[in-house]
């Protein structure tokens, strides 16, 4: 019971004392009468009170991605993560591997029928493949809708001009309601074998901080004001000793996200940014998210994995290193 509702049900029980009559209307109001009448009132009161204080139901959040592989890792666990924190999401990916902007572009504006549409809900995980960007954007109505540049592009600014304006504009045309975010992907493992890591010069901190850059210059320009730092949360998982061994460097083959803290990392920063700190739901990651892959639900691992997270929506163009004194 909150403050303010105790304080309410004493102010009631005050005044009802006040004005209880000893005789109203020619009755005599003995103690029994005045017993009872004192108790059918505090019943409405607490009553009025367990209804005041109980949380209002949330409708559910709806997220769609419109990306590839990448954005699949992202949007994978999303659902498990906010259900095991009380909170009813929609989580959707329209998926067309290696997919980038211009080819996105070009999809959108031919309504070409080639994404598989992979969607996460309360009832089950569903997917459906020849879709078009168009039947996905309609099918709910959004609360957020997420855009990616393909990995190997993502360092790289010039390629997401004119696209991603152009995306940006056909999306609200059909999703007016929906907000547009960005999805910073990932650097590559350092030992990758992906043809794109020449770009980088195969260096891992090299195709960070492009990374990085690029998308801070995509927000700026494209005025999509949200940035969902999966690679910022990524690279300072690597920076702790206990996550960078999993998998490839939290891959599970150079580029794409191991299947469990890779995508668990990359889902909690999705959490975090978009319902946590976007619809200001005020849900603790550490308390209310009790959700964690695999076999072993590995508490110490969960919990650097979310060490990673909260350094990189707080610090998001920015690594943030594994601190070994960290409770």
């Amino acid at each position: 019971m909150t403050k303010r509702t105790l304080a309410a049900i004493l102010s009631l029980m005050i005044i009802l004392t006040a004005v209880l009559p000893s005789d109203a209307y020619g009755l005599n109001w003995d103690i029994k009468n005045q017993a009872e009448f004192m108790q059918s009132a505090l019943k409405v009161i607490f009553g009025f009170a367990e209804y005041s204080d109980s949380e209002p139901e949330v409708p559910a959040i709806k997220i769609l991605a419109i990306g590839n592989s990448f954005s699949n890792d992202s949007l994978n666990m999303v659902y498990d993560i906010a259900k095991s924190a009380g909170i009813d999401v929609v989580a959707a990916n329209l998926n067309f591997n290696g997919c980038s902007l211009q080819t996105h572009w070009t999809n959108a504006s031919s309504n070409n029928a080639y994404y598989t549409y992979q969607k996460w809900t309360s009832s089950g995980f569903d997917q459906k493949p020849k879709q078009t960007m168009e039947t996905a954007l309609l099918d709910e109505d959004w609360d957020y809708i997420i855009l990616q540049q393909y990995s190997g592009y993502s360092g790289i600014y010039s390629t997401f001009k004119p696209y991603l304006n152009y995306l940006a504009s056909y999306v609200k045309s059909l999703s007016p309601n929906a907000r547009l975010a960005l999805n910073m992907t990932w650097a590559y493992a350092w030992d990758s074998s992906h043809a794109d890591y020449e770009s980088y010069q195969k260096n891992q901190y090299t195709m960070y901080q492009n990374i990085v850059n690029a998308y801070q210059q995509a927000s700026e320009e494209s005025k999509i004001g949200i940035v969902i730092p999966c690679g910022t949360a990524i690279q300072n998982a690597r920076t702790n000793p206990y996550l960078k061994v999993i998998g490839d460097e939290l891959t599970r083959d150079g580029f794409h996200l191991n299947e469990e803290f890779g995508r668990y990392i990359a889902g909690l920063t999705v959490f975090e940014t978009l319902i946590v700190n976007e619809e200001k739901i005020e849900k603790d990651m550490y308390d209310d998210v009790t959700f964690i892959p695999g076999k072993d639900q590995d508490t110490h691992l969960a919990e650097y994995a979310k060490n990673s997270v909260m350094d990189a929506v707080k610090k998001p163009f920015k690594t943030t290193s594994f601190n070994a004194k960290r409770k």
